[in-house]
């Protein structure tokens, strides 16, 4: 019993060790990433960074704050803030900023917001919420029904931002979800199975996506097509990676983020640890990324209360599946979404929002 509290204990504080090392890492590789275009927007190279640091504030604040309550008094806020999340979505085509050709944010005087970054813990506690309710195998398909109901809403809605690589992502969370749940196997793989050729039917009807694709699949960008086109950023954050060879560039040297590579500080910080940390520095940090992952699976495995292992297990497949998405983009194993690397990248409501899911991870299980 002693060595099972003990083992616990060790990874819940490996886990935190491994965020903190990522937060740690993500301040250097921002701080370098944003100065120049800091300088460029805002006069001030610092403006980025110090906004970086303003999210990470507030996250902490929050996460001392939710970790305080008993998970179940968080469920008297769920219902209103699934409305409120529904509501937002919906409105956000009209009222939302068009930034890149998709309609993600709303601007509220000199804050941005992205909401469906908030959306992400909403959802995970929702799920939870009702997959940990089942307790006979004759409820499976109306504990499912009722689980995926918000969940699908959401995807449509986010997915007419349009907003693939989030879509994708609350898809993933919700089947690992399910996979954690007493759901009988049968329901997560049919589902899997419809999700896939629904998934791809959507990817491909579009001509701009099918471009991607096809661009991806048929590997283009490998064969030096494209270089000022569909494969520019691709040839772009490969120069930036190779370019730091075993050792790097060195902290605060990167030559990408003079204007060579888009979004340098935020889906393409990957390749800012390449150039900057070298092949080596890109190891260590998969390696911290590869802890911290494995940590929140292997936490979630081992705790009896079913809503925070099902919860737990959303939040893993939240970091795995964007830094699979991430990191995959920057070496173009996997097409661009444009998604974040979580801990990392910049970007305040990605970074609160996930603090958020942190502290309810952490929450209190007494009755």
């Amino acid at each position: 019993m002693k060595l099972k509290f003990y083992l616990d204990e060790y990874l819940i504080k490996l886990n935190g060790i491994s965020v903190i090392l990522l937060l740690i890492f993500g301040v250097f590789l921002v701080s370098s990433a944003t100065a120049v275009e800091s300088q460029r927007i805002y006069s001030d190279s610092f403006y980025m960074i110090a906004n970086h640091g303003l999210a990470m504030l507030i996250g902490v604040v929050a996460f001392f704050l939710i970790k305080k309550f008993n998970y179940i008094y968080l469920f008297k806020f769920l219902t209103p803030a699934v409305y409120l999340m529904l509501i937002v979505l919906f409105v956000l085509p009209t009222l939302g900023i068009n930034l890149f050709g998709s309609t993600r944010w709303l601007e509220i005087g000199s804050i941005r917001i992205q909401p469906s970054e908030i959306a992400k813990p909403i959802i995970i506690l929702f799920v939870a919420r009702q997959l940990s309710n089942i307790h006979t195998s004759e409820h499976d398909l109306k504990t499912i029904l009722r689980a995926g109901f918000i969940p699908a809403i959401s995807i449509i809605l986010i997915y007419q931002q349009p907003d693939y690589g989030t879509t994708a992502t609350i898809a993933f969370i919700v089947f690992i979800q399910l996979l954690f749940s007493k759901i009988k196997l049968i329901y997560p793989a049919l589902l899997s199975v419809g999700g896939w050729f629904i998934g791809k039917y959507f990817l491909m009807s579009a001509f701009y996506r099918a471009e991607r694709i096809r661009v991806w699949s048929e590997k283009i960008c490998n064969e030096g097509q494209e270089l000022l086109g569909a494969c520019y950023q691709v040839h772009q954050s490969r120069i930036a990676i190779s370019s730091g060879g075993m050792l790097g560039l060195g902290p605060g040297t990167s030559r990408a983020r003079w204007g060579s590579l888009p979004s340098a500080y935020s889906d393409f910080i990957s390749s800012i640890i390449g150039e900057e940390y070298g092949f080596i520095g890109y190891l260590i940090f998969i390696f911290i990324l590869s802890i911290c992952i494995i940590t929140f699976f292997l936490i979630a495995v081992r705790e009896k209360n079913e809503f925070k292992k099902i919860f737990i297990s959303g939040l893993g497949a939240w970091i795995l599946f964007q830094s699979v998405l991430n990191l995959g983009a920057s070496v173009y194993l996997l097409p661009i979404t444009g998604i974040v690397l979580p801990f990392v990248s910049y970007g305040g409501t990605a970074m609160v929002s996930i603090f958020v899911a942190l502290g309810i991870m952490h929450c209190r299980v007494d009755e």
